[in-house]
Formats: structure tokens, sequence, C-alpha cells
């Protein structure tokens, strides 16, 4: 299996992650160089995008892994558990769409961590790229500014909303180190998705990234123990044995997810159902100004949508008696959003896909 990506790559190390834990064989390839190719096949250049052994082209971590798995034999890192199934994509895509912000803040805000950053990205992608070739200090300016201004200002991140981007990355360790502390994984003695999950931010960028890392390090060792036990981890060594429903430890997540996911999600698909490329993004008190649109996370709220709609009466019951928060209804109580109209054909990984932001960083 070729995997295009980077070694710092949030959600490369996501899916390499994976691929580790279910013994997959890969190659990491960058995508600097192969950008006709990837688009040709998959629509966009994003990290990562795949091709399997058997040459199918796959774009997304959330449905890549979801094909994969299907195909595997052992015990499903997916709970059987209907209610703790859905818990389980809704942590999966906190993690992928929410602690996304902060994890772009502390890599490209502070000094120590975007030079680190971008030494990585200059080596891994530019250094021995012949059509790409830029003298080393161009080239370390130009990516901190490009990834900076694109992805910390353009996302919302300012003066006014990093001490809230700071406070949510510390809260989310606050959250899991309580978890770490009484079991190996999220929801019990075994990976499950979302785990998987949680190591797009928690591994490539806050505990590899300098500040991040060590702020992980002093607050919240049993969340450093756990990101290497992740790393470490191979599919069939124990019997999944899984809560069946969340626990007080849990809830606590839920909420914080639903104050700050489930809200964005919802204020997302407003501005998109408004035509809105930009909208001031309110969480928890705190605003992030002309945070950028997204279609793609507009398709993320019709996917765990649809996940509710899958549950049974009592399966519904149960949930909505676990998020209390009011943002979280957004999942049940469906406003009249303009639809994503994104893989309609229901074919990802293998559809034509679309980046989180327009071309691959937010708009002007």
């Amino acid at each position: 299996m070729i995997v295009y990506g980077c070694k710092i790559s949030y959600y490369t190390g996501k899916l390499e992650t994976y691929l580790r834990y279910r013994s997959i064989d890969y190659q990491v390839l960058p995508t600097v160089g192969n950008e006709q190719t990837l688009i040709a096949e998959t629509g966009v250049v994003q990290m990562p995008v795949v091709q399997d052994n058997r040459g199918r082209w796959m774009t997304d971590t959330t449905p890549i892994i979801a094909q994969l798995e299907s195909e595997q034999s052992a015990a499903s890192i997916y709970p059987l558990c209907p209610l703790m199934h859905i818990i389980a994509l809704l942590i999966e895509d906190y993690a992928d769409e929410w602690l996304w912000r902060p994890a772009m803040h502390f890599r490209w805000s502070y000094r120590v961590s975007r030079q680190y950053a971008a030494e990585v990205l200059y080596d891994e992608l530019i250094r021995d790229n012949p059509n790409r070739y830029i003298p080393r200090f161009i080239a370390l300016r130009m990516l901190k500014a490009r990834q900076y201004f694109g992805f910390v200002q353009g996302d919302g991140v300012n003066k006014q909303s990093r001490g809230h981007a700071d406070s949510t990355y510390s809260k989310s360790l606050e959250l899991l180190e309580a978890i770490f502390k009484q079991r190996p994984f999220i929801l019990g003695n075994t990976p499950t998705i979302a785990d998987v999950g949680l190591m797009g931010p928690m591994f490539r960028h806050f505990s590899q990234d300098p500040v991040p890392a060590e702020i992980m390090r002093e607050t919240a060792p049993n969340v450093f123990e756990w990101v290497a036990r992740m790393w470490n981890s191979k599919g069939g060594d124990k019997t999944p044995d899984l809560l069946t429903e969340p626990d007080a430890m849990l809830i606590s997540l839920l909420r914080e997810i639903s104050e700050t996911h489930l809200a964005q999600l919802q204020q997302n698909a407003r501005a998109w159902s408004d035509g809105k490329n930009r909208f001031d993004l309110n969480i928890q008190g705190s605003t992030y100004r002309n945070a950028p649109s997204s279609r793609y996370r507009v398709w993320c709220l019709e996917e765990l949508q649809r996940a509710w709609a899958s549950l049974n009466a009592a399966n519904q019951a149960q949930l909505k008696a676990v998020l209390t928060a009011p943002e979280a209804a957004i999942i049940w109580n469906q406003e009249n959003f303009k639809l994503s109209n994104y893989d309609s054909e229901r074919k990802a990984p293998f559809n034509k896909a679309i980046c989180v932001f327009g071309d691959g960083i937010p708009p002007r």
C-alpha cells in the first residue's frame, strides 16, 4: 500500500496508526511531485491519499479506515453496541474536525514549534525535489507564512480567540487524562475508532510539536503514555471488553465535544446554507472571527445525523440521556440546512474527494 503523506501530517498519522494496528504493510511517499497523479485519480491533493495493493485509490481517513476495517476478519474497532458505536464516531469526528484548530494553532503560532514543523516539511517535501527546489531560508519563511496565515489566522484564531484555542487543548488533555488513569483506551481494554481518531491530533501534532508536547508530558502523562501505546498496539492481542454505556468520565468528554465540535458543525451548516464563505464562530463564550465555512463539514454533520437515524428508539433515548448539552440536539433536531450534496452516491473512499477548505487552504 502506498500512502501519500508526510511524517508530521495530522491525518497521515491517524491512518498510519490504523495500518500498524492491522499489520498492513505500507510505504509513505510525498504528495509534492505527485500532484498531477493524485488529482487525476482522486480529485484532490491532500494528506493522506492512498493507493492500495489492488490499485484502488482512496481518500479521507474516515471512509478509508471504514473500508479497510470492513475487509478484516478480526474483532472490529467499531463497537458492536449501537450506542457506543455512534459515541465512538462522534469522538472521531471531534478529533478530526475540532481539535484540528488548536493543533494548527500550537504548531504555527509558537516560534519553536513552527521552526520545527517548517524544517521537517522542507526536508521531506522540498529539499530533494529538483522541480520544487527553493533555497532553505526562503522556503522556511514561505512555509511559516503560508501555514500561519492560512490555517491559524485564516481559521479564526487571533489575539482575541487564541486563549480559547489554548484552553480547548488543555481541556481535552484533562478529560482524557481522567479516562486513561482508569483504562488503557477510550472505551475499554482495546482500541476503537475513537482512539484511532484521536491519534490524528494527539500523535503527530500535540505529542511531537515542542510546545504542546511539553504541556502533555507535564500535565497529562497518561495521555502521553496512551499515544505510545496506540502506536505500538496490534489487533488481536486481546478480546475486546468495552463499555456498553458511558461512565461519568466519558460523559464529561461528550459534553465538551457537544459544546465545541457540535456547536461548530451547527454554525458552519447555517453559514453554508446562507452562502457565506466566512462567519463568526461562537464557542463557549469565545468568538473565532471570520472562520471559514466548509462544505465538507456539512457532510460530517449529515453523517452523524445518518448514524442517529440508524438507531432504534431505545438507543436514541439512551443517547439523548448522555448528550445533555443543548448543542448536541443538532444531531436529532435536524434544521433545514442546505445539503452538502457530497458523496451522494455513497462511494467514499473511492469517490472524487473534496478538501475541508475549498482548494485546501481556508478562503480569503
